[in-house]
This record gives structure tokens, sequence and C-alpha cells, in this order.
């Protein structure tokens, strides 16, 4: 039987993938309500996550968080 990854593995494998992750990614994606705490605990942990802040075309801000790699 495969092994469920936890929320914070499957933001940590998207971040390693893709580079970057929003909020809206993380919900209809992943199924993941609370991507901030996520992060936060990624953090935790050592990973450097730095958030960079956009606006929507209708002006609405939103996070995006990028996974710093050395």
């Amino acid at each position: 039987m495969a092994k469920k990854l936890s929320q914070r593995a499957k933001v940590l494998a998207c971040l390693q993938a893709n580079g970057c992750i929003t909020v809206r990614q993380a919900v209809v994606e992943m199924g993941i309500m609370s991507l901030p705490k996520r992060i936060e605990e990624l953090r935790d942990e050592g990973y450097e996550i730095i958030t960079d802040y956009r606006k929507s075309t209708s002006g609405a801000r939103y996070g995006v968080y990028r996974l710093v790699e050395e």
C-alpha cells in the first residue's frame, strides 16, 4: 500500500518541482486549506521560503511562496 504524503510533504514537493506555490493552488490542486501554516512549519524545519506579493487582475493582493534553493 502506498504511503500517503503529509500536507507539508506535498507543499515541499510542489515547491521543489515548480519553485513556487499560491494559496489557490494549494486549495484547488491539493486540498490544503492552511498553506501559511504549512509554510511556517517548513520554515521551522530550516527551508528558506520567501513570500512575494502580487496583485490579481481584479486588484486583489495575494502571496506567492517561493523556495530559495542554494
